[in-house]
């Protein structure tokens, strides 16, 4: 008789699994399903065997989203337990940290017209000027950059994106081993979370987001990404646990990476958000996922979300992911051409950090083709790619605090965005910035503390002096256009004339040779128009 009732009572439970899935079309969420973090030292058998004590055959377990985390996606009986009482229920159980219904997630995006070309986004958030610097790819000491794009699928095949897609060399592709013991067998790539097996699936939204972050530049086709050489990490997401799994196979690979001094795992510096639920719920509803970008910050990594393509107040109404207040998720609303926010995209001076191209944006498109790509979902990978691109700058300390201080230096990359913001009417009071994603002003707050700044046109000091062979001159300028030096003896001769520009990201530091000068004074002049700088120094003989 047991055995009888407990088959009925799984007959329909499953029954009713198939209406809660499609009910989750309306609202996203999954009325049977339920994330669960427990603490350290309770296992998931213990737990559920606690539930059906209460009501018997009423949970299963689904599949586990963290290990790390010990997070568990449970799937229950909703006749069983009515409304909210199991969540209630598991609230008070002092094993359980956290609980949150797990959601189906929508992409933000609205592709348009395929023939439309142009990529105005990345020149009006001064990607060009960076470029002139560094086009991505590596740190200045080496380590490859890598960017996880989470999204609904993505084509690996597609030609203008070869040669940037990130390899885990921690895998032998094809073996049928796990091979560098995460958990995935064969994930050369990164992993597909909607069917979890190691094929990607295609799917064009996921394939333009990956093309605005880092289709292939420079190579004479197509488009170029924000990165012309960058690696990206593609994991396919459709639910709330999914994206929790793959935040947690982010982290292992950056953390590994970090250990490990470069030699396993990868150099992940920021994922891509451009998705969210269908109806507004704020981050403390959603505490488990809301959390795991703390979780990210505290490897390094640092997350670009979109916000909704809803003209609603995210700080009144909310939205997931935008509304977290963790220091490392920075979040954009989308810009039209007009330098305006487009009607249909979320808010707010709070939870939205600024606004970034989006409409009209054009990627990489299905067929080996391209198209208009719009929504927040556009506007979301500007900002991410724009992250990875500052640590592709040649400055060795920040290069080196990736590794020594992760955190801190993802933190640092965030201010320098946030700073950066170049302020746009149509922006104030309705963003924290009140202004528009720069990244040229961003790399401009890096070079000056790395060792390179700008300032009124000075001369600060000439060593050594007296100057035996030779001596140095350091100096100041407003910017990096090209400047004239020169050196005059006593008498107002010429005796040395360059035309340097200041390069970015070094000390301001100029070598004269005074080996066939007689002993005496000269006179060192920096100048460009109507702007000069002068000072003495002492010449000895040899």
């Amino acid at each position: 008789m047991i055995n009888r009732f407990f088959w009925l009572s799984l007959l329909l439970f499953v029954v009713h699994f198939a209406h809660a899935q499609m009910a989750a079309a309306g609202s996203g969420k999954v009325k049977n399903e339920l994330l669960v973090q427990l603490d350290k030292e309770t296992g998931i058998s213990a737990l559920l065997e606690k539930i059906n004590r209460q009501k018997p055959a009423s949970a299963l377990h689904k599949r586990v989203a963290s290990r790390r985390l010990n997070i568990h996606l449970l799937e229950f009986n909703p006749t069983v337990w009515p409304a909210e009482s199991l969540q209630e229920w598991l609230k008070a159980q002092k094993e359980v940290q956290a609980v949150q219904y797990n959601y189906a997630v929508e992409f933000r995006q609205e592709p348009n017209d395929p023939d439309f070309e142009r990529q105005w986004g990345l020149s009006r958030i001064g990607a060009p000027g960076v470029w002139d610097i560094s086009t991505g790819g590596v740190t200045a000491n080496g380590d490859t950059i890598v960017v996880a794009i989470l999204d609904s699928g993505c084509d690996l095949s597609h030609p203008d994106l070869q040669g940037n897609i990130w390899n885990n060399s921690g895998e032998i592709p094809g073996d049928g081993i796990d091979n560098d013991n995460n958990g995935y067998i064969d994930d050369t790539f990164g992993w597909n979370f909607i069917d979890d097996n190691n094929e990607m699936k295609v799917n064009g939204h996921g394939l333009a987001v990956t093309g605005l972050v880092g289709a292939s530049g420079n190579n004479g086709m197509g488009v170029t990404g924000i990165n012309w050489n960058i690696k990206l990490m593609a994991c396919a997401i459709q639910y709330v646990d999914q994206i929790i799994s793959a935040y947690e196979y982010v982290i292992d690979q950056r953390q590994r990476y970090n250990e490990s001094g470069g030699t396993e795992g990868a150099f992940v510096v920021a994922t891509n958000a451009s998705f969210g639920l269908p109806t507004p719920t704020f981050c403390d509803e959603q505490p488990i996922w809301g959390s795991m970008y703390d979780q990210l910050g505290n490897v390094g990594v640092l997350t670009g979300a979109g916000t909704a393509n809803r003209n609603v107040n995210v700080d009144e109404e909310g939205d997931m992911p935008t509304s977290c207040e963790s220091d490392y998720i920075i979040t954009v609303t989308n810009m039209n051409e007009d330098e305006e926010k487009e009607l249909s995209s979320g808010y707010g001076q709070i939870s939205i950090d600024m606004a970034a191209p989006g409409q009209n944006s054009y990627s990489l498109w299905l067929f080996d083709r391209y198209a208009v790509f719009d929504g927040n979902s556009a506007a979301a990978p500007h900002l991410t790619g724009a992250i990875a691109l500052l640590y592709s700058l040649p400055c060795e300390e920040l290069a080196s605090d990736a590794l020594a201080n992760p955190q801190e230096t993802a933190l640092f990359i965030r201010s320098v965005l946030l700073d950066g913001a170049e302020p746009l009417a149509g922006f104030e009071g309705i963003t924290a910035t009140g202004g528009l994603l720069n990244v040229f002003n961003a790399m401009e707050l890096i070079n000056e503390s790395c060792g390179s700044s700008t300032g009124p046109l000075d001369i600060l000091r000439i060593y050594p002096n007296p100057a035996a062979s030779s001596f140095f001159v350091e100096y100041e300028t407003p910017d990096f256009e090209p400047y004239d030096f020169r050196v005059y003896n006593a008498l107002g001769q010429l005796m040395y004339r360059n035309t340097e520009a200041p390069i970015r990201f070094s000390t301001k530091r100029l070598e004269i040779d005074t080996r066939n000068w007689a002993p005496g004074v000269y006179f060192v002049a920096i100048q460009r128009g109507d702007e000069r700088e002068v000072e003495p120094v002492m010449v000895k003989a040899q």
